[in-house]
């Protein structure tokens, strides 16, 4: 009698710990997702702010008109026309990929922003007094503006990652198997809608740390300062 309870007791627990793994599965591919992406965003974005302040006219403007695109655009179109456009001109990528490559350039134009905000409240002085010195452009930048530019911004990196992480759900309109995707599938399968909560909790483990570390950098950079 107890073994033949034990075993329904185990038939009836096998579905749950199948979708706990696979829910684990989701939340894995979200944290690949932002990882990817943010990389990606910094390096674009920091690429945008220096040419925001390069002195060449042609720099400025390309840097400027993209900021505007990506800031007036949804990323919801930018995300459909990769995923369906760009096939059609023979660029063929997988959703990941391309859910990747979406998030990455669009969060770009805000840390350019952020960056270029930090490089404006480096102080003028500092800069023509290295112009002084001889330094080139890319010295400057290199010893004098970037340093500063980097301390001054983190506050405001740290709440475009966080977002950025949340902006991951918009994968699922791809078919990406990331947390929202995955709980939904679930809730489809169960019948229990308390699947979403759990992608909140997912949610809430990958963005609290994030701020924890953001905050933990911005002190300690406020002490090197």
């Amino acid at each position: 009698m107890l073994a033949g309870q034990r075993r329904l007791r185990r038939i009836c627990l096998d579905p749950y710990w199948d979708y706990v793994w696979r829910f684990a599965q989701g939340m894995w591919v979200t944290i690949e997702l932002a990882a990817l992406s943010v990389a990606l965003a910094f390096v674009v974005g920091l690429i945008l702010a220096v040419m925001r302040i390069s002195p060449s006219p042609p720099l400025r403007m390309f840097s400027a008109c993209y900021v505007e695109l990506m800031r007036m655009t949804p990323i919801l179109a930018l995300l459909i026309m990769a995923i369906w456009g760009l096939p059609k001109l023979g660029w063929m990528y997988s959703e990941f990929t391309s859910s990747v490559f979406v998030l990455g350039i669009y969060t770009a134009a805000w840390v350019a922003e952020a960056i270029r905000s930090g490089i404006a409240a480096v102080s003028l002085g500092e800069v023509e007094a290295a112009r002084s010195l001889g330094m080139t452009f890319g010295q400057i930048l290199r010893y004098t503006i970037v340093p500063q530019a980097v301390r001054t911004v983190i506050p405001s990196l740290g709440g475009l990652v966080i977002v950025h992480i949340k902006s991951t759900a918009i994968a699922a309109v791809a078919g990406v198997l990331e947390i929202t995707e995955t709980a939904q599938m679930i809730n489809v399968e169960s019948a229990q809608w308390l699947w979403f909560l759990g992608a909140i909790l997912a949610y809430m483990l990958l963005t609290v740390p994030t701020s924890w570390l953001f905050r933990l950098l911005e002190q300690r950079m406020a002490i090197l300062r």
